[in-house]
């Protein structure tokens, strides 16, 4: 594989107005100043890409209503993007964000005209007793209510196309945007009743984007869909100018046991490049999103309480220097297991200050997971990068071989993913 064919990017929230204390990633009240001078930094680093986050609520607050304030800042970066040399990929649908679950308020709960109906002629939807709703953050606030069919309820199908056709249509033509991401983490809001649901949903996502002008569509799995058979599977996503990822959240499949280690981003991602490469009989590069780990804040390492997706659990967070070293090893070994490209959690850290603010309210994953610090200045992780891409743009990395070996029966696996991918993880980690 060509080193020209690797991309390094970062995800970018945007630093807001002085005085609004919105959710993270509002391009509402982004800092446009702030905005160019931190996408100049992210050049300057040796990023060739920045994935920027429109995030749902924001973007469409109403079904069939556009927030024109947040698409208008998302375009006034486009262009800072394209001023400094970065491409950008935007993410669009997400059901996650920040470690949160996350829709916008008319998709969940009896909001949309056919759900009114259904709810006024059969009554309420009942939840079986034991059962504890997820939250959901829905703007600004979280909610347990029920997650509307966002696979087959043709309202919200209606929606989701609307956001669709108006956003990448309006922006595809930009000459910075080389890629959307579309649906991440949706089946985490709301599970697709079948591996084939989720198939036909993300391919109506994927062919009306790229219908609409779209260069290139990412698509992503997590650790969660590998352990389903009702989940969006790997090769599901495979179609021309389509590009197939997976996240790398640092979420640890032992709790408590080690910290999130690059060992751990390895098999991920040779996961599913064996799943890929079994079932179509061709190697995909697969490109690796969310990587890093979450620091210390006031000196606190080790172990922490916190949530994530809408579950309580614990994390890991790294001294700065630990931050760097795993950086520094998770970008060299990826590269040379055949990744497609790398995506940086986040370039900066949030203020404290923000930190009683939906979801960093509740969960770690959002808050110091930055390069920088929340002051802007550049952590020993920023080092480490500038060096790997340096390195990576010069030619001086060794020449990629490929992922590591995993014997992989998709038949097998997808009968029994959950088993079949714990056993394949004990074994990969006992043999390392």
């Amino acid at each position: 594989m060509p080193e020209a064919s690797f991309t390094l990017a970062i995800n970018y929230w945007p630093r807001q107005r002085a005085g609004t204390p919105q959710i993270p990633s509002s391009w509402a009240v982004a800092d446009q100043g702030a905005v160019c001078a931190e996408l100049a930094h992210i050049a300057e680093l040796g990023f060739t890409q920045v994935d920027l986050t429109l995030r749902w609520a924001e973007a469409q607050p109403g079904p069939a209503r556009l927030g024109m304030s947040a698409l208008t800042g998302l375009e006034r970066a486009l262009d800072a993007a394209h001023a400094v040399g970065l491409q950008a990929s935007v993410t669009l649908l997400a059901g996650v964000f920040g470690g949160a679950l996350h829709l916008p308020l008319w998709a969940v709960g009896h909001r949309m005209i056919d759900d009114l109906l259904r709810a006024r002629r059969f009554g309420p939807v009942v939840v079986p007793t034991g059962v504890e709703l997820p939250p959901i953050l829905t703007d600004d606030r979280y909610r347990r209510e029920p997650v509307g069919d966002l696979y087959g309820d043709a309202d919200l199908r209606t929606a989701t196309a609307y956001l669709i056709n108006e956003v990448v249509g309006g922006l595809a033509e930009h000459p910075a945007l080389a890629a959307w991401s579309l649906g991440n983490g949706m089946p985490r809001v709301r599970r697709p009743a079948s591996a084939q649901e989720a198939r036909r949903w993300w391919h109506d996502l994927a062919a009306l984007a790229l219908s609409r002008g779209a260069r290139r569509v990412l698509a992503v799995v997590d650790r969660a869909d590998l352990r389903r058979s009702a989940s969006l599977r790997p090769t599901a996503l495979v179609a021309e100018r389509v590009a197939v990822g997976v996240s790398a959240l640092p979420v640890p499949f032992q709790p408590n046991q080690r910290a999130w280690m690059p060992l751990d981003v390895r098999f991920l991602h040779a996961v599913v490049a064996a799943l890929l490469q079994t079932e179509l009989g061709r190697a995909i590069p697969v490109h690796v999103t969310d990587l890093g780990v979450p620091t210390a804040a006031e000196g606190q390492t080790g172990w922490i309480a916190t949530e994530i997706f809408g579950r309580a659990t614990t994390l890991f967070l790294a001294d700065a220097e630990e931050q760097a070293r795993f950086l520094e090893s998770a970008l060299a070994a990826l590269h040379q297991d055949g990744a497609a490209g790398v995506t940086l959690a986040a370039y900066a850290d949030q203020s404290p200050g923000s930190w009683s603010v939906p979801p960093l309210d509740r969960s770690w994953l959002g808050r110091t997971g930055g390069i920088v610090d929340a002051a802007g200045n550049p952590k020993p992780a920023a080092v480490a990068v500038r060096v790997f891409a340096e390195r990576l743009r010069t030619g001086t990395l060794p020449t990629p071989g490929g992922p590591p070996a995993m014997p992989v029966d998709p038949e097998r696996y997808w009968h029994t993913p959950e088993a079949v991918f714990d056993n394949l993880a004990q074994e990969f980690f006992d043999q390392a």
